[in-house]
């Protein structure tokens, strides 16, 4: 019982408000254009009903086409998720080769260029022995 009170006041309290909003001069004449309007679509739909079920017609169509692109379009994310999912042990797997050949690589270089430290080092020794002319044979 106590919900039929709250019900019935809460209409109540709907009904005082909008009678309220009506003392503004700009609201009332809104509410009449409002209503105006509905009365001349709902007279020209039950003159015409045919209109009205084209009309209806028209918006289910467009409801229909935008719900198929919204299915084709989630159908396709999901399948480049599943892709995605898919790749990431061969994408892990080529992350990990590359990491190794950079590993490999960088001990090459380091050996490379400490034996090239050590081969200039004979060679400035070589130089410094040498006369000054001797250097620029050939040129």
């Amino acid at each position: 019982m106590g919900s039929n009170k709250f019900f019935k006041g809460v209409m109540l309290g709907a009904v005082a408000g909008g009678l309220l909003s009506l003392l503004d001069k700009k609201t009332r004449q809104e509410v009449g254009a409002s209503l105006k309007n509905s009365g001349n679509y709902l007279s020209a739909y039950t003159k015409n009903p045919q209109n009205l079920v084209e009309a209806s017609k028209d918006v289910y169509d467009k409801l229909r086409m935008t719900a198929d692109q919204v299915s084709r379009d989630i159908q396709f994310i999901s399948e480049k998720v599943d892709e995605i999912k898919g790749m990431s042990p061969q994408v892990k797997e080529m992350i990990e080769e590359t990491k190794e050949t950079f590993e490999d690589s960088s001990e090459t270089y380091k050996e490379t260029f400490s034996d090239r430290e050590t081969s200039n080092e004979l060679s400035t020794q070589d130089e410094e022995n040498q006369p000054i002319a001797s250097s620029f044979k050939g040129y």
